[in-house]
């Protein structure tokens, strides 16, 4: 009789514990996290290859291909053609890469739309400045929209930006661009070498470009703007560390039973 008194007060009924709590699988969180940073690291090299296929395909010949100058009745028609489809090509990388940031699509619309525009811009006006000249303003164009050094870090930080989701005060750090200008403008004066001021500007602008990006960064810091809303959203899991939220433990009368009584038999 004492042992099933005691089985019957100490002793909870099978019904009476609580049905166990599925948890999440561990790593979700880490796993998202990961490949929403791929994704930017993926944007950010192809884009920033592009940029340089762009920056070398402008600077070079083909600008002089599409003035329709006799230089192109030198060069051939299959020379041409290759030297634009290069320039095609690059205008593709660049634009592929801004497709593979995380951003909506009509701010992916949108930067590609700049990179774009600052393209045809500096590809017509070097065309007239190589065939006809703008008169007085040559010197001026030469060095602002008909240069590729300017109008490609302007047009690319501004492309980054704009799908990066930064604050507008950030594209404040694009007349970071004069900088090129003036630089530019220096060498030539002073009679650099072709191959000197090639380099030395090419330097430059992904410098200029890599300063304009990180304006944005740390603009966004400081006035709290870090892209809440393409973070990814946190799971059942715990919000940073991934681990489970922890159930609250079923009180029964086994458990709460002081220690020195002993182990319930």
């Amino acid at each position: 009789m004492l042992r099933d008194m005691s089985y019957s007060e100490n002793t909870v009924p099978p019904q009476q514990y609580a049905a166990p709590v599925p948890r999440p699988k561990l790593g979700q969180p880490q796993a998202a996290g990961t490949a929403h940073s791929n994704r930017w690291l993926l944007s950010l090299v192809t884009t920033s290859l592009g940029g340089y296929l762009l920056l070398s395909s402008l600077s070079g010949q083909v600008t002089q291909v599409l003035s329709g100058a006799e230089y192109m009745r030198e060069l051939g028609f299959s020379f041409g053609l290759l030297l634009t489809l290069d320039l095609l090509f690059a205008l593709a990388v660049v634009l592929l890469g801004l497709f593979f940031a995380t951003a909506s699509l009509a701010r992916r619309g949108l930067a590609a739309g700049i990179v774009t525009a600052a393209v045809i811009v500096v590809a017509l006006f070097q065309a007239v400045r190589f065939s006809m000249g703008f008169g007085g303003a040559t010197a001026f164009v030469a060095f602002t929209v008909a240069d590729p050094y300017v109008m490609l870090p302007l047009a690319l930080g501004a492309a980054w930006l704009v799908v990066r989701y930064r604050p507008a005060l950030t594209f404040a750090a694009l007349v970071l661009v004069i900088i090129l200008a003036l630089v530019h403008w220096a060498l030539l004066t002073f009679g650099a070498d072709s191959a000197t001021s090639s380099l030395v500007m090419l330097l430059l602008s992904a410098s200029v470009t890599a300063a304009i990006g990180w304006a944005g960064v740390i603009a966004s810091r400081l006035f709290g703007r870090d892209r809440a809303a393409s973070a990814p959203a946190p799971s059942a899991a715990g919000p940073y560390t991934g681990q489970p939220q922890q159930s609250p433990p079923v009180h029964t009368q086994q458990n709460d039973r002081p220690a020195e009584r002993g182990p319930v038999i």
